[in-house]
């Protein structure tokens, strides 16, 4: 090779190893200006993006996974069942307890859970951080504390009169949906377990295990329901069907603290979570055999009123027996996994017999119905009027046998004997009376609010039920100008559910309303629903003289959606999952008939049905980051609202002239009406879940257990000749 070939050779060789050595020496000399970033960079996307992010990627992913790591490490411990993002089964998590600090809980006085809901969040913030409302609702009850044992409102007399209960109840808001820890305070040194409870005033109150025997799960419960008469019932063929129907089953045991307390000792060896999954789905099951039971008695009521008046049910009947027929196949599905899961064992214990929340639920069953009837007794019977001219505290002026004090608000022992004795005298009268007040009653009403949760999720509603007779030219207190035939009667109700997700901001989630009464010479009807501002049914329709209509087909409009996506952000997979689903309707069964005779001045008027508004709104999200095992994600769901409004309602209304010859200016009235409420609100969490090879882990950042509940608004019957409206 010639010297000059060579040394072109290593003139190219030099200056392509220059090159290399200054590529190689920039990252170093850029990094000087990129100083070490803090964890908080790290962990912030913006950064990670930018070019110093680039150069300190390995950095900050050691970074991340050793405060992931430590993090883990320190904080408690429980074996938990993983959702399907984290791979199912039971593995040990780590987690952090959530304390609420903006939240919303007002109204709710009208319901013996509200004054929990609004008690217990109390505790669960523990006593701090609290809103206004919660504020007034805290000096509320310690005032209850002050004034000893007397009684100034509903709210207290229900509180006092169950008081060691009531105060372990609100304080075991401390422990939130926790379960196990609500079973462990009930049965600690404060709780209630193997104790005698006491009121305010040192009276015994009645055991909470009335000796009533329970299954040994839901599961046997099951019976096969009836059909319409001529109807093709649904035959159950499955060995778990079989197996379920056991009278002895059904009959298991007397729940007591003893029964309880084996019990948990029995399964202590298995996950609460696991415990609880399982009687969650025991709940889904009593909820199918409940719906059942709710549409052969819907079924059974509307039948009768039209046979009574010869209408044919043959359609009726065949719209029945299908609606049955659907929920006898889910029964018989849910009995089957449940034959596969072993819960329909008798020859021993199964995962579906006990656990933490089941005791929790039914000490909810045996405690909250006996504090709703007192309170929605004294409700009734004072008006929660306990002022100082209240009949309550003048009882003398009632003139009531039995009543032989003037003031009993002196304790909620006293308080409890003035309802019992003046419910009966009120029962027993032959005129609908205002109790409060002592006037011919031409009306009641029936209304309350409420609002529960927080900044980011929260829900409330509101509702106002009654019924009025109305009549021209007079008040409710004054003489009657006008002429008897033009008076008019009429029912209504109206509920409304609000919701705040994602956001302080409230929004309308579901309206129904019904109103049914006479109007000139017919009825009228209204009917109303929308879910999230859309219209889903409106009737506004006027009725001739007599005009019986049937309506057993509900009008139901319902909407799905999910979506699932997958895309990589700088090389990182990210998942994102979402849905949200929505249903309502409306159930109708109505009749009606008015009879208006002006030239003999007399009025009568017939209204039987039931409405039942139903609207429900659920959704669910979840976004994943990273790949399996090195992964972290936030996963939320939530039940918005499920909401049925069952309106019932058969009545008679007649009004005589003056010149009747036996019962002049005499109301004569058969009525029978009842609204409820059933709704459940906001269950569910937010959570931040995370892998790091065989770590697993998840921090609540949102968790709550929502609230729901069955509120009878009003359940009235008479079937009387009234005394002389004047």
């Amino acid at each position: 090779m010639n010297q000059r070939k060579h040394t072109k050779q290593l003139r190219r060789q030099l200056r392509w190893a220059g090159l290399s050595a200054t590529v190689l020496a920039a990252p170093a000399s850029f990094a000087q200006d990129c100083p070490k970033p803090t964890l908080q960079q790290c962990v912030d996307a913006d950064y990670r993006a930018s070019s110093c992010g680039s150069v300190h990627d390995a950095y900050c992913q050691g970074v991340v996974e050793s405060e992931w790591k430590a993090g883990w490490e320190a904080a408690p411990k429980r074996v938990a069942l993983l959702p399907e993002e984290l791979g199912g089964g039971v593995d040990t998590v780590a987690y952090e307890p959530h304390v609420p600090k903006h939240t919303r809980f007002q109204g709710m006085d009208q319901s013996i859970m509200g004054q929990v809901l609004k008690g217990q969040i109390l505790y669960r913030k523990g006593l701090e951080n609290l809103t206004k409302e919660e504020q007034a609702y805290l000096s509320r009850i310690r005032s209850w504390e002050k004034d000893g044992a007397q009684v100034t409102s509903c709210q207290e007399f229900v509180d006092e009169k169950y008081l060691d209960f009531s105060r372990f109840e609100r304080q075991a808001g401390r422990y939130g949906d926790d379960s196990r820890a609500f079973f462990n305070g009930a049965f600690g040194k404060e709780g209630i377990a193997h104790r005698v409870l006491y009121s305010r005033d040192q009276e015994k109150l009645a055991p909470i295990w009335d000796g009533q025997r329970t299954a040994k799960n839901a599961y046997f419960r099951f019976t096969p329901g009836r059909y319409p008469k001529g109807t093709d019932g649904y035959v159950f063929k499955s060995e778990a069907a079989q197996l379920a129907n056991n009278l002895e089953a059904r009959n298991w045991v007397a729940p007591s603290d003893d029964w309880h307390q084996k019990q948990a000792e029995q399964f202590s060896h298995i996950a609460d979570d696991v415990l609880d999954h399982y009687q969650v789905e025991q709940e889904s099951f009593t909820a199918l055999l409940r719906q059942r039971d709710a549409v052969y008695a819907e079924w059974a009521q509307a039948s009768k009123v039209l046979r009574s008046r010869d209408h044919q049910t043959v359609e009726l009947d065949k719209l029945t027996a299908e609606r049955l027929y659907g929920l006898d196949q889910a029964i018989e599905e849910s009995l089957v996994k449940a034959q596969k899961d072993g819960c329909l064992d008798t020859q021993g214990p199964t995962v579906c017999d006990w656990s933490p929340r089941r005791y929790k639920t039914m000490l909810e069953a045996a405690m909250a119905p006996r504090r709703e009837a007192d309170l929605q007794a004294c409700l009734f019977l004072t008006g929660n009027d306990f002022g100082p001219e209240s009949f309550v505290r003048n009882a003398d002026k009632l003139q009531v046998k039995g009543l032989d004090r003037k003031d009993y608000t002196l304790s909620s022992s006293l308080l409890a004997q003035y309802l019992a004795i003046y419910g009966a005298h009120i029962h027993g009268l032959n005129e609908p009376t205002n109790p409060s007040t002592g006037a011919v009653r031409h009306g009641g009403e029936a209304s309350d609010s409420g609002y529960a949760g927080g900044d980011t999720f929260g829900g409330g509603y509101d509702y106002v039920a009654g019924w009025e007779y109305v009549q021209p030219g007079s008040g409710l207190r004054t003489k009657a100008l006008g002429a008897w035939c033009d008076s008019d009667v009429r029912l209504y109700g109206e509920f409304n559910a609000y919701a705040n997700v994602f956001g302080p901001t409230r929004h309308e989630m579901a309206h129904v309303s019904g109103e049914a009464g006479t109007e000139g010479n017919g009825v009228r009807l209204k009917l109303d629903a929308r879910v999230l501002g859309t219209s889903l049914y409106s009737h506004d329709k006027h009725y001739p003289l007599r005009f019986t209509f049937y309506e057993g087909k509900p009008v139901f409009d319902s909407d799905a959606a999910k979506a699932s996506t997958t895309f990589v952000v700088v090389f990182v997979p990210v998942t994102v999952q979402g849905g949200l689903s929505a249903e309502a309707g409306v159930k109708m069964n109505i009749g009606g008939a008015v009879t208006r005779n002006c030239s003999e001045d007399l009025l009568g008027v017939d209204l039987y049905g039931t409405i039942t508004p139903f609207a429900s709104v659920k959704g669910f999200a979840s976004v994943g980051i990273g790949v399996p095992g090195l992964q972290v994600g936030v996963r939320g769901e939530l039940v918005i609202a499920r909401v049925n409004v069952p309106l019932y309602g058969d009545i008679g209304l007649y009004l005589s002239s003056p010149s009747h010859p036996t019962n002049p200016n005499t109301l004569f009235l058969r009525a029978s009406s009842k609204l409820d409420v059933e709704l459940r609100f906001l269950d569910g969490s937010i959570k931040l879940f995370g892998e790091l090879l065989f770590l697993k882990g998840e921090t609540t950042i949102v968790s709550w257990s929502g609230f729901g509940n069955t509120w009878n608004i009003y359940n009235e019957s008479k079937s009387l000749p009234l005394v002389r409206v004047y």
